[in-house]
This record gives C-alpha cells, structure tokens and sequence, in this order.
C-alpha cells in the first residue's frame, strides 16, 4: 500500500514538504539494491546524451490524445540535441523496440494498461507501425538488453476513464530495471499537461548538470511555486539509482 503514498508529498513538523529539504528516490525491494550499483557502474561512463523519445502515439482514438507530451518532445529535443523524436504515428512499437537499446536516456510520453491478473501483460500503448496491436509488454522489456542510464515514463498511468496507481508502476519499472536500467522516473497519477510539461522541461535541463533525484527535486520544487498543491508535482517518482 506504500506504493500508493507520494513520501515527497509528506509534511515535516516545520510545515515544510520532504522533498523540500531532500531529494527523494525509492528502490522497489532491498534486493534490487545490489542490481541497480550495477547498472550505474556499467552504464555511467557513456549516459545523459542521447535520448530516445516517443511521444503521443496514434492510438487510433482522439480520446487518448496528449497534448503537451509533443511540446514536452520538443523541449527535450532541444536540451538535448542529439535526440531522436518519434511523434504520433511515428512512435511506433517496433521503432522502439529496435532503437532503445542504442540511447542513453529513454522518454515515454504515452499511456500504459495495467493487467492485475497477468502483471507481465501490463503495457506501453504505441502506435502499432503495422504490426500486431503496439502494445509494449512488460514481459518484452524483460528481454530487452538496454544500455539507458535512466527511463522516464511521462503520462504512463491510466487505462481510458481509470487510473490505477501503485503496483502497475513497480511492474513496468522493474521490467526497465532488469533490462539494465538503473533509474526509472514513474507518475502515481496523471497530473495537470501544463505542469507536467514545465516539470520535465526543468528537469531535462537540470540533469545536465545534477544527479537524478536533485534535478527531479529542483523541477518539483519550481513547479511547487506556480502549482503549490501536491496534484501538480508530488505524481514523480524516481526508483532505482539518484
């Protein structure tokens, strides 16, 4: 049930929120620990300059639209501009299946569907490119070989009409994880476009310079001064490596 509470959102005795005084980052179970060093050590020395994105995939429904994740594509693509943008019916599974292995940090701006009778089924929506339904299942990114220093699934928490927090996110991100991945940013819920949009165009640009977990406290802690309830900003989550 832990999984449901947002740490970063919990208020000290001094009236301050915890991510105000400290960067926040999970790890999913003790034993992921040892794993995720690993990972960090592997893939430190080349990480933080290519980035894959697929953004708003065509779902075949308007319903499913998401309007900022393609200015937030764009955004990303110019703090980084050795990026690789796939937009629309461009973002296609196969595409991302060929090409993530190759990038540093991976950026899913799509929607996922959560499976609680079969978690390994829990998906990545994208656009289909043809073959089979575009569904990125977590028992695939299992037999993914990644050399991505960090993952960031924006956006990635609903079904069409029902969010489902918690185990959902642990599943794809542990999937990311033993695909070699150190680092997995996650949403508990989806949050406002606008915020969600300015909070990675922080964090994109401080991660040039900082760790992980202080540049997701320093986008957080600038959206806090525009949105100030925990809604627009407390949804990010870093797990595995800060």
């Amino acid at each position: 049930v832990l999984h449901y509470l947002p740490f970063q959102a919990l208020v000290s005795p001094q009236g301050r929120y915890l991510v105000q005084d400290y960067p926040i980052y999970y790890l999913s179970s003790a034993s992921l620990m040892q794993f995720t060093k690993e990972k960090r050590k592997a893939s430190k020395e080349n990480s933080g300059e290519t980035v894959l994105v697929m953004g708003n995939p065509s779902l075949g429904d308007e319903a499913y639209d998401l309007r900022f994740a393609e200015r937030e594509a764009k955004e990303i693509a110019r703090v980084y501009p050795q990026s690789a943008v796939y937009l629309k019916s461009e973002a296609t599974k196969p595409r991302a299946v060929s090409l993530s292995p190759d990038y540093d940090i991976l950026h899913f701006a799509v929607h996922g569907e959560l499976n609680q009778e079969d978690p390994l089924s829990s998906a990545l929506l994208l656009a289909a490119g043809g073959k089979g339904d575009g569904k990125l299942r977590a028992s695939e990114i299992f037999s993914l070989n990644l050399k991505a220093d960090t993952v960031v699934l924006s956006a990635c928490e609903t079904g069409l009409g029902k969010i489902t927090n918690g185990d959902e996110i642990i599943g794809l991100t542990r999937a990311f994880i033993y695909a070699g991945t150190p680092s997995v940013i996650t949403t508990l819920w989806k949050i406002d476009d606008r915020a969600s949009y300015e909070l990675m165009r922080e964090f994109y640009t401080n991660l040039k310079t900082k760790k992980k977990a202080e540049s997701l406290r320093q986008a957080q802690l600038k959206i806090m001064k525009e949105f100030p309830h925990p809604f627009f900003w407390a949804a990010y989550e870093l797990t595995g490596e800060p």
